[in-house]
């Protein structure tokens, strides 16, 4: 049956090579939707977890700012007092809290990158130290730098930041999230170097005495990190919490119009292939009524002569379907990058396991609309009196 079915296919390429094209649009706009919620989700996940926080605690006036920190690397510069961390550090169920210092680079000959330098306390810092035990088994040095996945530049080599000179000591694994374009550095090199900046660079930088930017959290127990967030918002004046459920809620709520365009197209390219492959099917079929009256004379069931019919469309759907994931992930991959910048929000490839349910997914979901497309032509023809096919050849 196999044989017979694949001989049909190849008999009529241009008729079944559209059919498989419209097949692939339909599973390329459902699969598209789930790659893009699924990346960015897990890009959330992956940056809180390079930061090892289960809170950021943000000034309250610079919430947006510090949310495009984190999300897409914007760089920017805003300060609170230290003495937050004190008072977050005595809310119930936190067990350590980190304060860093954000630093945005100025598009002038101030630095080798426009890029968010971050500074942090090794004293407290949770977010770069676990990564240098793994990976370097030394804390960071004096003028040394940690820089993300997307900044060039090699271990070793020597950039300039602020007239500064600072020694690139490792680089980041991706995360697709604003990590990838930062450049962590101690806060004490990052004092002398807005010192400095005065002399040394086109555009100076002030870093005020007494100020951080943000306070990275650990909780005693991660399952309390929502109650923990609203004790530090009640106890801690002039500050905002961001979590990751309220970081995952905002990358759904910028994808959403994404999301409904891609299932609107889906949606639409379904129905307008639904008829027209019920069309195909019959004139399939017509073409093939001889054929089928043969094979009932020979002794083939209704059964199997709705296979046949039934399994063509079917494994074209299937072609379609696996086709359209295959090229939607190399336009996806391809343009990663800027799919991420236009639609705002961050982006990488989804873990293994999402990527297979969605693509599987888009795949069945696609070879059903086909085998339903081809049901009532299949049962019409496998119903047909052996002695009437073979004489009109038609339905």
């Amino acid at each position: 049956m196999i044989r017979l079915i694949t001989k049909s296919i190849v008999h009529r390429p241009v008729r079944n090579g559209a059919l498989i094209i419209s097949f692939a649009f339909i599973a390329a706009s459902l699969f598209s939707g789930h790659f893009l919620v699924a990346g960015a989700t897990d890009s959330v996940r992956q940056e809180l977890s390079r930061l090892g926080a289960d809170i950021i605690v943000v000034p309250a006036q610079y919430h947006a700012e510090g949310e495009a920190v984190l999300l897409r690397g914007e760089p920017s510069s805003f300060f609170f007092d230290s003495a937050i961390v004190g008072q977050v550090e005595n809310v119930s169920g936190v067990a350590q809290a980190a304060p860093q210092i954000y630093i945005a680079t100025m598009p002038a000959d101030c630095c080798s990158a426009l890029v968010q330098l971050i500074a942090i306390d090794p004293s407290r810092d949770f977010t770069i130290g676990p990564w240098l035990a793994q990976h370097r088994e030394m804390p960071l040095g004096k003028d040394e730098i940690i820089l993300g996945s997307q900044l060039v530049g090699d271990i070793g080599s020597t950039q300039y930041y602020y007239g500064h000179p600072f020694r690139v000591a490792g680089k980041l694994e991706p995360t697709g999230t604003g990590v990838d374009v930062s450049v962590f550095l101690r806060a004490e090199d990052a004092r002398v170097m807005a010192a400095e900046s005065v002399a040394m660079a086109y555009e100076p930088i002030e870093i005020p005495e007494g100020k951080i930017s943000v306070v990275l959290i650990k909780v005693k127990n991660p399952a309390e990190s929502t109650q923990v967030a609203s004790r530090i918002t009640d106890h801690v004046e002039g500050v905002r919490v961001i979590t990751p459920q309220y970081l995952i809620s905002t990358v759904a709520t910028q994808l959403d119009a994404t999301i409904r365009i891609l299932d609107l197209a889906a949606l639409v390219a379904t129905l307008v292939s639904l008829p027209l492959i019920a069309l195909i099917s019959v004139m399939a079929a017509n073409e093939r009524m001889r054929e089928i009256g043969m094979l009932r004379a020979l002794g083939a069931t209704q059964a199997r002569i709705f296979y046949l019919i039934s399994g063509e469309f079917v494994i074209i759907a299937l072609a379609g379907g696996i086709l359209g994931i295959a090229v939607s992930t190399v336009l996806l991959l391809s343009f990663q990058s800027y799919i991420s910048v236009t639609v705002g929000v961050p982006l990488t490839v989804p873990a293994a396991g999402s990527f297979i349910v969605s693509a599987l997914a888009a795949v069945l979901l696609t070879t059903g609309i086909g085998g339903v497309a081809a049901f009532f032509t299949a049962v019409r023809a496998a119903r047909t009196e052996p002695y009437r096919a073979i004489r009109s050849g038609e339905l």
